[in-house]
């Protein structure tokens, strides 16, 4: 066991450069982290980083952007998945997640040992829900897909707060999103906003086939998106390749959040 490290925003560089911003835009607190070594095999080690980021919607966000594709989710777990060599997870307002010196059952043994420790001995709220995720209809959501984007969302500057979730549709694959605003007049201006960030990079309205779209649905280089607002919410959808399949999860989602509106 060697030393435990902490950091804070001002030298968070120093561990993990090119991921800083992230973490830091993301409402980081402090990075502890420690190297643990097997004893009787020096080459096997694990590296722990244990992120807080003050509230359990930030460690969310920083766990859900970075999330690997193709992984397993650990069902004991809020959130959480492993890859081949480590587990990554959310406990309470905190992030965790692992450095493995190699693929090694044994090893791979040993990170979920420390994994379930810090589960049991580091005080977390165990029983607090971001209850947005809620509102994501279920029929045809991809497990585990839902993300939140608390900054920038699609490389928009004024998207913040946005969940997105993927739903299939046969072999589609359709990206669904929402923010909720303090209000219905701030939905409203911050669609507005998008809805010219669109036209202002290459997006053309289009025909709507539900007319309750009118208005709100776009060419975007070969792709649908969806933008609109509906009380508080904004919503729409992602960079569709099907316009009536991206509508088609748009009303449902309309309709989703209009329940979770009352």
């Amino acid at each position: 066991m060697l030393s435990e490290e902490v950091y804070h925003a001002d030298n968070l560089f120093e561990k993990i450069n090119g991921k800083a911003p992230l973490y830091i835009e993301s409402g980081f607190e402090k990075l502890f982290t420690q190297r643990l070594i097997n004893k009787e095999n020096k080459d096997l080690w694990m590296e722990l980083f244990i992120f807080d980021m003050a509230s359990l919607k930030n460690a969310f966000s920083v766990y859900s952007v970075q999330r690997r594709p193709n992984v397993q989710f650990l069902p004991d777990m809020q959130f959480g998945y492993r890859t081949a060599d480590s587990p990554y997870f959310v406990h309470g307002k905190y992030y965790v997640e692992f450095i493995a010196s190699s693929k090694s059952d044994e090893l791979y043994k040993a990170i979920m040992e420390v994994a379930h420790n810090i589960q049991t001995n580091l005080p977390a709220d165990k029983d607090e829900e971001i209850p947005e995720l809620t509102l994501f209809p279920q029929d045809n959501l991809v497990t585990g897909s839902p993300k939140l984007y608390l900054a920038s969302a699609f490389g928009f500057e004024g998207f913040t707060d946005i969940f997105t979730a993927q739903y299939k549709l046969g072999e589609e694959i359709i990206t669904a999103f929402f923010s909720k605003r303090p209000d219905s007049k701030e939905a409203q201006l911050v669609a507005k906003s998008y809805y010219d960030f669109l036209l202002e990079n290459g997006g053309e309205l289009k025909t709507a086939i539900n007319k309750t779209l009118e208005g709100k649905v776009f060419d975007f280089y070969d792709t649908t998106e969806i933008v609109s607002a509906a009380g508080p919410f904004v919503y729409g959808i992602h960079e569709a390749e099907s316009q009536k399949s991206a509508e088609k999860i748009a009303i449902t989602l309309l309709n989703k959040l209009g329940k979770g509106n009352k």
